[in-house]
């Protein structure tokens, strides 16, 4: 057997906690390694981590201050001894055959990240999420030379959704950049622009909580503004690895959209200054260049706001141009 590295970061989840490591410790696939970085809890969080590592020794918990989620993840990559490394947040959980299918998926084609499906859940009910892409499928690899514009509209971009080789991940000093919520955006780019060989596994083995206080998708605050910085991250390595081209509708598309997203959502406060980012932000979309291109309805809105976001001037404005137009966002 390969060692797999199942890296768990913990912030105050003392509520999911457990239920996170009983996935992870009854996997059918028995060598791994559990890294649970305490990533500075101020909550029962470590008293459950210790806990568990009295039950099961591949638990090893590393303690530092709290410098978020890809602080965490990083400090996990360092420690990590496994070929293969899976992030799982310690507020969702695994299936219990989810280490050997995707095992058994990468050493079969000496993968270099394992894609795979997933589940929505909010404590009511389960929604499955596949790629419905039919050049995708489990028999062969592809990259990002043969994936075309579903690389940013097919593909799930979150961190977790992935199973990585270690040492392409270190060979290619691939980290999250710290300080920023987010940061799976820009990494989906640098693991994207680099993976040779990437699979898919058309099986839901990763649990995904969409509601929970203080989950980061619940922000409404000023660090929804770091949705530009990751973006702009994603764009350079894009432009620098040469795929921002070929790539540039379906990127820009997502973008457009995930910050039409953001901007719906914070703080009202604060979205004449995020209008401002938005309103400044040097991206000219041509609506006809996606007249011939799949976009689900959401992104297609998003487009059409985005030119109301440029042809205004202050934010007052363009509250003024979408009450003309009856378009919302």
């Amino acid at each position: 057997m390969v060692k797999v590295s199942l890296v768990v970061p913990v912030y105050n989840v003392e509520n999911y906690l457990a239920r996170c490591l009983d996935y992870c410790i009854n996997q059918s696939y028995v060598d791994i390694e559990i890294i649970c970085i305490n990533d500075g809890s101020t909550d029962g969080s470590l008293n459950i981590l210790n806990h568990y590592q009295k039950l099961d020794s591949r638990i090893k918990i590393i303690n530092k201050e709290n410098g978020g989620l890809s602080s965490a993840r990083n400090a996990g990559i360092a420690a990590a001894s496994g070929k293969y490394v899976l992030f799982v947040d310690s507020d969702d959980f695994i299936s219990t055959i989810a280490v050997e299918k995707l095992v058994e998926n990468a050493e079969k084609y000496n993968s270099d990240m394992v894609v795979f499906d997933y589940i929505n859940h909010n404590g009511h009910e389960y929604i499955q999420h596949t790629i419905d892409e039919p050049s995708i499928t489990s028999d062969k690899c592809f990259n990002i030379d043969t994936l075309g514009g579903i690389m940013y509209n097919r593909i799930p971009v979150a961190t977790c959704f992935k199973l990585y080789n270690l040492s392409f991940i270190k060979e290619n000093e691939i980290l999250f950049d710290e300080g920023l919520i987010y940061e799976d955006v820009a990494y989906y780019a640098k693991v994207f622009t680099k993976a040779k060989r990437i699979t898919y596994l058309s099986e839901p083995l990763y649990s995904y909580t969409i509601f929970r206080d203080g989950r980061i998708l619940e922000r409404c605050d000023e660090k929804l503004l770091d949705i530009f910085s990751v973006y702009e991250i994603a764009e350079k390595n894009l432009r620098e690895s040469g795929y921002y081209e070929k790539y540039k509708l379906a990127f820009e598309s997502s973008m457009i959209s995930d910050i039409m997203w953001k901007f719906s959502v914070i703080n009202n406060e604060l979205k004449p200054i995020f209008f401002e980012r938005f309103h400044n932000l040097e991206k000219f979309i041509n609506l006809e260049s996606y007249k011939d291109i799949f976009l689900p309805e959401f992104m297609k809105n998003s487009l059409i706001v985005y030119q109301y976001v440029k042809k205004a001037n202050t934010y007052d404005e363009f509250l003024d141009i979408l009450r003309r137009e009856g378009n919302g966002y």
